[in-house]
């Protein structure tokens, strides 16, 4: 069998490692993968780890145009076009279209329908109910009968693609995100762990008794660093060996470097960039603060930190209420809300016996929604499409 799968991202992200992970799996289940997403230099990465792993890369430029003028030349026709194309040249037996937005993938989806390719479609960022034009939404209901099956990741994001295509829920598989846990770090002795603490605060050059607040995420406005940034001086002020340290790369890093600087938090803000080591982090950390406006559902790095033992703060947004209870699990607080937020992150430092007891609690919790689970589920429906 031979699977294509196509995104239109253009940076390296949750969904875009998702992809991966179906890529991967894939080829171990010994199918013939393709994948296809525009070339850019934020996606130089993905493609090597696309093609070290066996996978035929294609440059497919279907990433969104900006502005609404003359949008039918300038997005559409080229992107059924180059879909078309591509189709062609493959010859899939299933396509599996990785939709990071509501409004993106279309021309692709509807190319997929005409030719009546088998295809698996995953809605990976719905996170409110969006309205289409009445033509748009018949095209999309219209493909949904040729031969698509739709994923959802979570109830919520469900019950939002459900609502902005009127379809039926029930119809919509869900299958969650589930990220792949580094064993190597799962069951570290005592020593091994503070071996490991030390190590890491040797190379950040912070303090061995430093505590850690790791935030790791896109810097966007959607994961809430502004609002953190925010919090930051109240929280150093009873706790001035905390040190925020934030894994990711984002447009919005000048920003929050000029809040850090205008705010004199710099000793106590550290930006580290991509990070291919996020496992080693999690386990010297001890907290994970994840202040997110919106996740396609409970974001595949909380999953990663409930594993690793690593207390979590973290917002109410999205599918997240769906795995974690607060002060079950961990502790959330109200989505955008900085008070909140402030007094969320000081609890669990000035309560580090009942954070470890959730921390237990959610790592329990998480073997839910592995990463096993979800690549299973997805090769399923996957190998299904053509029976």
């Amino acid at each position: 069998m031979k699977l294509l799968i196509i995104f239109p991202s253009q940076i390296r992200g949750g969904a875009e490692e998702y992809a991966l992970t179906i890529g991967k799996s894939a080829v171990k289940k010994g199918l013939k993968v393709d994948a296809a997403f525009p070339q850019t230099q934020d996606t130089e990465s993905l493609i090597k780890d696309f093609q070290q792993t066996g996978i035929t890369y294609h440059n497919l430029d279907i990433a969104p145009v900006e502005g609404k003028r003359f949008k039918l030349f300038r997005e559409h026709i080229p992107h059924v076009s180059r879909s078309l194309s591509l189709l062609k040249k493959v010859q899939p037996d299933v396509v599996h279209l990785v939709v990071p937005w509501p409004h993106w993938c279309f021309d692709t989806l509807i190319t997929c329908a005409m030719l009546k390719v088998p295809t698996v479609v995953v809605f990976q960022l719905f996170t409110s109910h969006f309205s289409y034009s009445k033509p748009r939404l018949k095209l999309y209901q219209w493909a949904y009968s040729r031969k698509q099956k739709w994923i959802a990741i979570s109830d919520n994001n469900r019950a939002f693609v459900s609502q902005s295509f009127q379809l039926p829920k029930e119809e919509f598989a869900i299958i969650y995100n589930g990220s792949k846990i580094d064993s190597n770090f799962i069951n570290y002795s005592p020593e091994e762990m503070i071996n490991l603490r030390h190590e890491v605060r040797q190379e950040i050059g912070i303090d061995t008794d430093d505590i850690i607040l790791l935030t790791v995420g896109r810097l966007e406005f959607q994961k809430g660093y502004q609002d953190l940034v925010k919090v930051i001086k109240p929280v150093i002020k009873e706790f001035p060996q905390v040190k925020f340290i934030w894994v990711g790369e984002g447009t919005k890093r000048d920003d929050l470097v000029k809040q850090i600087q205008d705010d004199d938090i710099s000793n106590n803000v550290i930006l580290l960039g991509y990070r291919k080591d996020v496992p080693r982090l999690l386990k010297a950390s001890d907290l994970f603060v994840f202040p997110t406006y919106f996740e396609g559902g409970q974001s595949f790095v909380i999953s990663e930190a409930m594993a690793h033992n690593l207390p979590i703060v973290t917002s109410d947004a999205s599918g997240i209420p769906e795995i974690i209870d607060n002060k079950v699990h961990g502790l959330l607080f109200s989505q955008g809300d900085k008070k909140e937020l402030k007094e969320a992150i000081l609890w669990g430092l000035k309560n580090p016996e009942a954070m470890k007891r959730m921390a237990i609690n959610a790592a329990q919790r998480v073997k839910d929604f592995s990463e096993e689970k979800m690549v299973d589920q997805t090769i399923e429906i996957i190998t299904n499409m053509t029976h």
